[in-house]
């Protein structure tokens, strides 16, 4: 049941995240580069405890801003997105949130080289087998992370390290004549054609089955209140994906907006998604350990 006010979440002065603002910039935060460009860096969330030994997860998220726009550590506040990796760290979970360069400067696959070279950046810091990485993108950053999944090309470098993937709000088919999201996208695939033909549902289409069943394995979350084209598209995305044997559970959050969830996180209102999330992850860390 639902006992949050998605209003609270998204006022833009943040004061939820302002009230837990000491206990966010507590956590321990470095950056480092994964690439050569001003725009390839990332931030480090590390667990607060000292926890040598112990086989934690690795999360590795992109976060979303239509192609355009976005920050791993978003002003004015410098409080977006820093939940977010101090929430999951706080719990036990490593956190990586890179930056990734953005339209005009680049073209499709651009945005999914970006994201590969921050997962193997990751996996090759961290010593990380498949047993504890997970990625997750929401909005354009999923795009961008279902890029990476559906061309084989770009998955086969970061096949051995990702146990799990969460695709969060993203809009797996992109809409014609949206006004700014859609003239932006069609800038970053260079036409309307191959728009259609490459943004994830087209990639998804064409991908041999065979490829999909050899993915890991699939989260889909989807605000309750999502724009009606994001959440059309991935109900149609979840049943091609299992449609050609892919491993894949959807899950609602409800309550929620587009933006909200990641929002939420570190207000103590509506990130009960985190909670479990981190949960998950721990059990299949777990349940790797003990195969293994």
């Amino acid at each position: 049941m639902t006992t949050f006010r998605t209003k609270d979440i998204i006022n833009p002065s943040y004061p939820l995240l302002e009230a837990n603002r000491k206990a966010i910039e507590a956590i321990r935060r470095e950056t480092y580069s994964y690439g050569t460009l001003e725009e390839q860096k990332l931030d480090v969330y590390y667990p607060p405890t000292d926890l040598s030994g112990v086989v934690l997860p690795v999360l590795v998220f992109f976060y979303g801003g239509g192609f355009t726009s976005g920050s791993r550590s978003s002003p004015p506040s410098n409080l977006v997105y820093n939940n977010l990796g101090a929430f999951f760290a706080s719990r036990g979970v490593l956190t990586v949130i890179p930056d990734y360069r953005l339209v005009p400067s680049i073209k499709f696959p651009e945005g999914g080289e970006d994201v590969q070279e921050a997962i193997k950046w990751a996996a090759q810091r961290f010593s990380v087998d498949s047993a504890r990485l997970f990625v997750m993108g929401h909005s354009a950053g999923g795009v961008h992370l279902a890029t990476v999944l559906l061309k084989p090309v770009l998955f086969a470098p970061v096949a051995h390290a990702i146990r799990g993937v969460v695709l969060m709000g993203v809009p797996a088919a992109i809409p014609q004549g949206r006004p700014g999201f859609s003239t932006d996208a069609v800038q970053y695939y260079g036409s309307v054609k191959a728009m259609v033909r490459d943004h994830p549902l087209g990639l998804l289409r064409c991908v041999d089955g065979d490829h999909v069943k050899g993915l890991p394995p699939l989260r889909a979350l989807r605000a309750g209140s999502e724009p009606r084209y994001i959440r059309t598209s991935m109900r149609t995305f979840v049943e091609v994906y299992s449609g050609k044997g892919g491993m894949v559970e959807e899950m609602e959050l409800e309550g929620h907006d587009h933006l909200s969830p990641v929002l939420a996180l570190y207000t103590g209102s509506g990130e009960e998604w985190g909670v479990q999330l981190v949960d998950w992850m721990m059990s299949v860390v777990h349940q790797s350990l003990t195969e293994a």
